[in-house]
């Protein structure tokens, strides 16, 4: 687990997505700029990366720096760069001294006029590298502080004679159109390597170097997206996180244990064996791991029990039937493994639009999903492919533990000579069990689900329509800003004060607290406006200025381009339908003998109930919608399914078993339900267990990132359930009743 990489909200760090400026840049142009931006970054953390994101953007991700905001300004915004003469051909000056200027010169005319005299000898992209430093002196113990330049073949070339041509004259440094440094010219330079020397101090040296590698990138680009988040928060996140994986590990174990016995002991270790499968599984695979990654992990703690509900469950059943034990474990293991496969395979579909849809564009499931996503433009979001990751190992670790290592285990007990009393199975001492299957007239109260629902949906508009729904800078762009603070602040002061210094008055202020128990405070701006690192430093001077008090110190910050944050929710978008349709597709597939299509469509109209249930948590509690929301909507969506399989596939078989005047159909499907209500309670209870512990955990240590997306989803874990129970199979019902009503009338 030491060796997992973690991702900036767990390692801290800073992040930035670039674009080019340039329409349609070449792919050699591309893999230039990553690879220089690699190299440059590579000076502030070994674990720094640097990747393409479609066709004119790149992400950079650089944990673990302590400095960021020195980062943010330095690589925000590459410019162009390039080398000028003092003079052109006809003697015109190209720049001049300027006492006004910081670096002491400044450009006598338009960069576009000394283009277009020829004045300029060298491109940004002609220089290799530069970097500056220290160097002792010949007959001296002083020290000089140089850059040194290494140029390409084509640059030693143009920059060999630009030298010998302007030998005892200068030649500036221009960088976005203002002038960086002014050497003077002393001997020609032919060797492809050149030094600058004259520097006041090493931090000049190094901040001139900076800005020549900066410029010397192959594309202009513009930032889209940056974020900055206290590395302190990750650390104490990552032990947080690890104590509620733990306890929930924990609670679910003992809870298997009481409920069923050794089947229960078996499902404990297999969880045991799935959580350190899956710490390996991310270490092997170099996945990089985040909050609602860990977050995917625990909830696979809980969604791990269901495969071995699933088979304790049927091995009661057949208990029942004064089967003997080695029968009623075969007979189980045989019933049960159909809908655990259909379960688990609804699951997968979600976490595989996850990761299509906000992975890396070279990945996999990215080039699967291309049809459906490259449309809508690249919208990489590493919290979210996390989240996918986990929970795709976590179904495929699950159906590997929770069935086959299950089975092999429960196969050895039932020949251990200790093991073999039904009574540690849920059967009786004397072979036989007491299998009572509850009669609840699901189908007869379907009216009074339909209105109850109803009843929870118009409560959710209204709510929507009175306060409005929040929205995070992550869809909808703009800059968001904590700090934490000190004692008690004066928010309309300060909001006034904040306002006034940043030049916008369309700005939000919200307290609160963080992990470490800090106070907090969130300064929020709309989509159209985003901060310089610049903005950000003056901001926090003058409220630290005039609030000494208070103590403030910058704990996080995002910057969203408007344009990115809507292409992010377009695609969240098209990700929940793409997922409803393949689900959609494949349940109509597998049930096909029982009306595939009409049993898919009412799942998918239980899983919007759902999926709306978790929205309306968001909207009362009002939690802004984000990559979060997606996340948890689309684990919604594959566990409701998986409930709902379960109950179908139990239908199928029960439609073999019973003819239609044996029993008509609503009986059936009561049948069907309550024979599977069991299993739905216990899988709920043990998912909500483990997401409950997080829950918990979160709000004690103050981790909200984690609270906003468990708590939500846990909501959804309970509508699971009820929709799958209430809503999809009494729809189902009323949909073939219906039909059947009309051929009898024709």
């Amino acid at each position: 687990a030491k060796h997992i990489n973690t991702g900036l909200d767990l390692a801290g760090g800073v992040s930035i997505t670039y674009q080019a400026k340039e329409s349609n840049p070449t792919s050699e142009e591309m893999s230039d700029t990553i690879y220089k931006l690699q190299k440059r970054v590579e000076q502030y953390s070994t674990e720094a990366q640097v990747y393409q994101e479609g066709s004119d953007r790149i992400n950079v991700e650089i944990p673990g720096v302590t400095d960021a905001n020195a980062i943010l300004e330095e690589l925000g915004q590459p410019g162009s760069l390039c080398f000028i003469t003092q003079q052109d051909e006809d003697g015109n000056a190209n720049f001049q001294a300027d006492s006004s200027s910081e670096t002491g010169y400044s450009l006598a005319r338009s960069l576009d006029e000394i283009r277009a005299a020829g004045s300029v000898v060298l491109e940004g992209t002609d220089v290799a590298d530069a970097t500056g430093g220290a160097i002792q002196q010949q007959n001296s113990s002083s020290r000089e502080y140089v850059v040194d330049l290494t140029l390409t073949d084509e640059g030693k070339t143009k920059f060999a004679e630009a030298t010998q041509n302007n030998v005892g004259k200068q030649i500036a440094i221009i960088y976005d159109n203002g002038v960086l440094s002014a050497p003077r010219v002393n001997e020609a330079i032919t060797g492809g390597k050149a030094q600058i020397s004259g520097m006041e101090s090493v931090e000049r040296a190094q901040e001139l170097a900076s800005y020549i590698r900066i410029g010397s990138l192959s594309l202009e680009l513009t930032e889209l997206r940056s974020s900055v988040v206290a590395a302190q928060l990750g650390e104490e996140a990552i032990s947080t996180s690890l104590i509620a994986g733990l306890i929930g590990l924990i609670i679910v174990i003992l809870f298997m244990i009481i409920a069923y016995r050794v089947p229960g002991a078996v499902a404990g270790l297999s969880l045991i064996f799935y959580t350190a499968t899956i710490l390996l599984t991310l270490n092997a695979f170099d996945i990089t791991l985040t909050l609602p990654g860990i977050a995917g992990i625990i909830l696979g703690i809980g969604m791990g029990v269901d495969a071995n509900v699933i088979t304790a469950e049927r091995i009661k059943e057949e208990l029942a039937k004064n089967k003997t034990l080695p029968a009623a474990v075969k007979s189980g293991f045989k019933m049960g493994l159909t809908p655990i496969i259909d379960g688990n395979v609804t699951i997968v579909i979600v976490a595989a639009i996850l990761m299509g849809a906000f992975g890396p564009t070279d990945g996999f499931w990215a080039k699967v999903f291309n049809p459906i996503f490259f449309w809508f433009g690249p919208s990489t979001a590493g919290t979210v492919y996390s989240f996918g990751f986990t929970l795709l190992t976590s179904v495929l670790l699950n159906f590997v533990f929770g069935v086959w290592a299950t089975r092999v285990m429960i196969r050895g007990a039932v020949h251990c000579k200790a093991l073999r009393n039904p009574w540690l199975y849920g059967g009786k001492k004397d072979g036989t069990a007491e299998y009572k299957t509850p009669h609840i007239n699901f189908i007869g109260n379907r009216k009074k689900f339909y209105t109850f629902s109803c009843a929870l949906i118009a409560i959710v508009l209204v709510f929507c329509a009175v306060f409005g729904v929040k929205m995070d800078v992550e869809f909808k762009g703009g800059s968001m800003v904590t700090l934490s603070y000190e004692g008690d602040v004066d928010l309309p002061s300060l909001k006034s004060e904040i306002g006034s210094q940043l030049g916008q008055s369309d700005l939000t202020l919200q307290t609160g607290s963080d992990i470490s128990g800090n106070q907090t405070l969130t300064v929020t701006l709309p989509g159209s406006q985003t901060l310089t690192t610049e903005q950000l430093d003056d901001m926090l001077t003058a409220i630290n200025e005039t609030h000494p008090e208070n103590n403030f110190e910058q704990n996080e910050v995002s910057n969203v381009n408007a344009t990115i944050g809507k292409e992010f929710l377009f695609k969240s978008l098209v990700a929940l339908v793409a997922a409803c349709v393949l689900i959609l597709a494949y349940v109509a597939f597998r049930f096909r003998k029982i009306g595939g299509l009409k049993a898919g469509s009412t799942a998918i109209v239980a899983l919007l109930h759902d999926m709306f249930v978790v929205f309306g948590v968001f909207v009362i509690l009002r939690i802004p919608l984000n990559g979060n929301f997606i996340a948890a909507v689309l684990t919604i969506l594959g566990y409701s399914i998986n409930d709902t399989v379960v109950i179908y596939d139990r239908i199928r078989e029960n439609s073999a078993l019973y003819s239609k005047k044996q029993m008509g159909l609503a009986e059936l499907v009561n049948l069907s339900v309550n024979q599977s209500f069991s299993r739905s309670l216990m899988t709920s209870i043990t998912t909500c267990l483990a997401l409950g512990v997080v829950c918990v955990v979160s709000v004690i240590y103050r981790l909200d990132s984690i609270y906003t997306f468990a708590f939500p989803l846990l909501f959804g874990m309970v509508s699971g359930v009820y929709s799958t129970i209430c809503i999809a199979t009494p729809l189902w019902v009323d949909w073939k009743s219906k039909k059947k009503a009309a051929k009898k009338e024709a």
